[in-house]
């Protein structure tokens, strides 16, 4: 198996040789795909740092999509690229329908081996482009990951071996929940990836989190650069702003989407790596239960339940929709916590279950949820 993965791989490295040769003849080797709606203060700092790093590269290709702006962004967008000298395209939908559909809309459109999804607030810092070229035109690998600056310090996007092309995909996995990045703008993506079916769930949120696992496990080599490429930025009106810091309120029908985004992840995971390990199983279990408790103490900080036995309920309906989807019961995370001395984190968890008490009966069990990609 091995052997057959890396033999691949070397013949995708050759055909990236040959690639760099095709793309004067028009062929991207890479698609920077950005979604545009209301983000005029951020579109022009965001554009600039994409097309300043395109001049001299044929092999890429910038596709821009506005999705019914209502601000202004649309017309700034076609000033910024009236004079650009790159390849750069401008798609428009008719009406609003969302992130998830802008993307897959791009997705469809785009001709490069690699697509890279930028969010239009956030920008790419200097060498990105450069940094990426080198990595895919020695190696291919099916996902390049790098870091992030967020408030003016670096972030880890993943935890593991940086700088090499590595095959182990269970370790990819895991490094990325371990270190809860599950962003799909840190990551750089080979299109054969998508080529199953997978797109982002429209008219939903939390996309990335519904999308990105599924995408590594049909990797089969990974790179992790350990460098920061992107400026993320912490934008007020942004949706996970709107979850998450506003007091006092809570959308259920968002915070549903958030308990069901890994819906059938671990059936698929165990489906894809039969032998996984432990501690793989450990780590996805500590981040749905971490997302359990911060959707409970949301719901508990909101006040929008008088009656403690309809917050009870509504927790306890949290509770059995992310418990199983976890290959760890959350008591059994909770003690690995205390194991560990992160007395805090146990607690917290401890909390949020014992107010949602026993789990209804009627909910899924650990790997009875089923994936959208079946």
């Amino acid at each position: 198996m091995d052997t057959d993965i890396r033999r691949v791989a070397e013949e995708r490295s050759f055909a990236a040789k040959r690639g760099s040769d095709a793309a004067g003849a028009g062929q991207p080797w890479l698609s920077i795909l950005v979604p545009v709606y209301n983000v005029l203060p951020y579109l022009e700092e965001c554009l600039s740092s994409i097309i300043g790093q395109m001049d001299g590269d044929g092999g890429i290709e910038l596709i821009l999509l506005d999705d019914k702006s209502t601000d202004g962004s649309a017309e700034l967008c076609a000033e910024l690229i009236a004079g650009a000298r790159c390849n750069v395209r401008m798609m428009h939908h008719a009406e609003n329908r969302g992130l998830s559909a802008a993307r897959n809309s791009m997705l469809e459109a785009a001709a490069g081996d690699y697509l890279w999804f930028v969010d239009s607030d956030d920008k790419l810092l200097p060498g990105a482009v450069a940094a990426l070229r080198d990595i895919v035109h020695a190696s291919w690998p099916d996902v390049v990951l790098c870091d992030y600056v967020r408030d003016e310090a670096p972030i880890a996007a993943f935890a593991g071996p940086a700088g090499r092309l590595d095959y182990d995909i269970e370790a990819l996995i895991a490094g990325t929940f371990a270190n809860r990045r599950l962003h799909i703008w840190s990551r750089v993506w080979h299109r054969d990836l998508f080529a199953s079916g997978i797109r982002f769930p429209e008219g939903a949120c939390f996309e990335d989190m519904a999308t990105v696992p599924w995408l590594m496990l049909r990797a089969q080599t990974y790179y992790y650069a350990a460098q920061p490429w992107v400026y993320y930025r912490s934008r007020p009106g942004s949706i996970i702003a709107q979850i998450s810091r506003v007091p006092r309120q809570f959308d259920v029908r968002r915070n549903d989407e958030l308990a069901s985004a890994l819906n059938g992840f671990h059936h698929d995971l165990a489906h894809a790596i039969p032998s996984v390990g432990q501690e793989t199983e450990a780590l996805l279990g500590r981040f749905i239960s971490r997302e359990f408790f911060k959707l409970s103490r949301r719901l508990l900080r909101s006040r929008q339940y008088a009656d403690f036995a309809a917050l009870r309920d509504q927790v306890a309906r949290y509770r059995g929709m992310m418990e199983g989807n976890s290959p760890v019961p959350f008591s059994e995370v909770a003690i690995r916590y205390l194991m560990k001395g992160q007395v805090v984190r146990a607690a917290e968890l401890w909390l949020a279950l014992a107010v949602a008490g026993r789990r209804p009966a009627n909910q899924a069990a650990p790997m009875g949820q089923r994936s959208r990609f079946a």
